[in-house]
């Protein structure tokens, strides 16, 4: 029986001089907790179908989640394609994808009775040690299909999976109020919630001093956790179409030293498990690892086939896309070189300063400039090496390209948060907004 992938890549051919079928299928499930009670169970599921069509050397596109109609997605994609983009690119033929590790069956077998009780114990275990604590947990899982075909012989499939754990904690007292939040996610079954709430216990207890700090540049130690609030400048600044475009500042750029020698960032979606991890992107692009700094150079870009075909480039495997929309440069896991300093040392290495764990959403960021300005959501001082309490309503603001050349040590562990492994850093300084 002839799949409606297949029929509608069929009908296109006929019409248009290139065609592209993207099908996906999947299925998650969730629990929720929120103020220490469950608050649901739910199931959600999509499928779906999007066609990329070339004709008269542009580019059209359509989508749709009735796969009743084909004919009408064919005919809505040439009807856009009379005002689409000139396609600067050819579909790639059939081609060997590396093996990497995406799918891992104990997800699809997961009781989701399981993730309730795993909720329950972790709740139970927060308010014990502090019966005012409000907690919201999350556990969720998923599962997913992909096929892609084109009109130059491309037909791969692949299954996925997708497995969540997280946990905040509220605590209110008078008019302060702190939440931390702990997690992790993977391709694979991860079900140990409770290291991350004695995580965050921890936290709440070195928060329970809250003190002054005086406004100055002062050293700072970002964890692995506050991070990714610093690295996407370089993420979105390495994305090929704001090179093209000339929009992102790392633009003409290539191979020259731009931060400290001992930063080497990389792209890498062949991690066995990474929350972004594939055997080919969108497009059908082969993944890959993509060196974006090394030892602080610039080593290249990321791009979806049309911005390297602008560009006169070879595409990196970094179409991203879902079957709703055309592709677009993204990126896979980010990965961030460890050094080799302890995060306890960075601490102890401090007279006077600051270790930043949590900061408030982007605050009044120009991310492509560089330019931070966030709100320190919990912040410990450190004096004489020591972490002696919170400091809250302060900021902490400056230029990731200045910072990331004002380095004292990067840790020698990474973590994953999300799609980025990261570990921590230590700054010689940073501008910090106090509360004195």
């Amino acid at each position: 029986m002839t799949r409606v992938e297949e029929k509608i890549l069929a009908l296109a051919i006929k019409q248009a001089s290139a065609a592209e079928v993207i099908y996906e299928e999947g299925e998650s499930r969730s629990v929720s907790f929120e103020n220490n009670k469950l608050k649901y169970v739910t199931t959600k599921s999509v499928c779906g179908v999007g066609l990329r069509v070339i004709k008269e050397g542009r580019i059209g596109f359509s989508s749709t989640t009735d796969l009743r109609k084909p004919e009408k997605l064919v005919s809505n994609a040439l009807e856009s394609a009379k005002f689409g983009q000139r396609a600067a690119f050819e579909f790639p033929p059939g081609n060997h994808f590396p093996k990497i590790a995406i799918f891992d069956q104990r997800v699809i077998d997961y009781p989701i009775q399981q993730g309730v009780d795993i909720g329950k114990a972790a709740i139970e275990k927060a308010l014990s040690a502090n019966s005012n604590y409000e907690c919201s947990v999350g556990i969720g899982k998923g599962q997913g299909k992909r096929r892609l075909m084109n009109s130059a012989g491309l037909d791969v499939s692949f299954s996925s999976t997708s497995f969540g754990i997280g946990i905040e904690i509220l605590l209110i007292k008078g008019n302060s109020f702190l939440s931390i939040g702990e997690g992790e996610g993977s391709k694979s079954l991860v079900t140990d919630l409770d290291k991350h709430v004695d995580k965050a216990l921890d936290g709440l207890k070195l928060a329970e001093r809250e003190l002054k700090i005086k406004t100055g540049n002062h050293p700072v130690v970002v964890t692995a956790k506050a991070m990714e609030n610093l690295l996407p400048t370089f993420e979105i600044g390495c994305n090929g179409k704001l090179v093209q475009k000339g929009a992102s500042p790392l633009t003409n750029r290539l191979g020259e030293k731009i931060i400290d020698e001992r930063v080497s960032i990389y792209d890498d979606a062949t991690i066995d498990m990474g929350d972004s991890s594939y055997p080919c992107d969108g497009e059908g692009t082969p993944s890959q690892r993509t060196p974006l700094f090394e030892r602080g150079v610039l080593k290249n870009y990321l791009f979806d086939l049309q911005t390297a075909g602008i560009m006169k480039v070879k595409s990196t495997g970094n179409g991203s896309r879902g079957f709703s929309s055309q592709p677009s440069p993204g990126n896979s896991n980010v990965i961030v070189e460890t050094g080799n300093m302890p995060l306890a040392a960075m601490i102890k290495d401090i007279k006077y300063g600051v270790l930043v764990d949590q900061v408030l959403g982007g605050g009044q960021s120009n991310v492509l400039a560089g330019e931070f300005s966030v709100n320190i959501d919990l912040g410990y001082l450190i004096e004489n090496g020591k972490i002696v309490g919170r400091v809250k309503d302060c900021m902490f603001a400056g230029n990731v390209f200045e910072v990331f050349n004002n380095i004292i040590a990067i840790g020698d562990k990474a973590e994953w948060h999300g799609s980025t492994k990261v570990p921590p850093f230590y700054f010689k300084a940073i501008n910090i907004a106090g509360n004195a």
